[in-house]
């Protein structure tokens, strides 16, 4: 996986639970994440979802996906095209299916991430930039969430290892 990547801020404000990412009506309805895509934070903020870009971030000031461990949650923002999620805190059953989905979910400050702003995401180096500007810093995933990111999650990771005999 390349460790270092740029992204598009998005921020959402306050305590988001994982029905205020994909409310639990949807999960019932549909498998396909993208039936689920349209919804994504449909009661928690109307309209985003029509505002997304590939590769954006979401920024949360929060706790980010408290809750029931539904990873409908996380597979809808994939559906989206969202490919990182940076709060200072994580639900964390949210948090691990996020790994073991390949999106990054990155503990850390997130005062100085504006949005809108882009930002260069450097996770061998545990470092949030804009330009020559260090943003915020956390602590590097270690080699095997890396290695799970770059092949495309837990289960993609798994396959290969069992294809190699592992």
């Amino acid at each position: 996986m390349n460790a270092v990547t740029t992204h598009r801020v998005r921020r959402i404000s306050g305590v988001v639970s994982t029905d205020d990412i994909i409310p639990a009506r949807y999960k019932h309805m549909h498998t396909d994440p993208r039936l689920l895509a349209p919804h994504l934070f449909e009661a928690y903020r109307p309209g985003f979802v029509d505002t997304l870009l590939p590769g954006d971030a979401i920024v949360s000031d929060s706790i980010f996906g408290i809750g029931s461990s539904r990873e409908q949650a996380v597979s809808t923002l994939l559906a989206n095209q969202v490919s990182l999620v940076i709060a200072p805190r994580f639900g964390r059953i949210l948090f691990r299916n996020c790994w073991n989905l390949a999106l990054p979910a990155i503990e850390a400050d997130t005062d100085r991430l504006a949005e809108g702003s882009m930002i260069v995401l450097d996770l061998g180096r545990g470092e949030i930039r804009c330009g020559e500007q260090s943003l915020a810093r956390f602590a590097p995933p270690p080699a095997f969430l890396l290695d799970m990111i770059g092949s495309g999650g837990l289960l993609a990771r798994v396959r290969a290892d069992l294809r190699q005999g592992g």
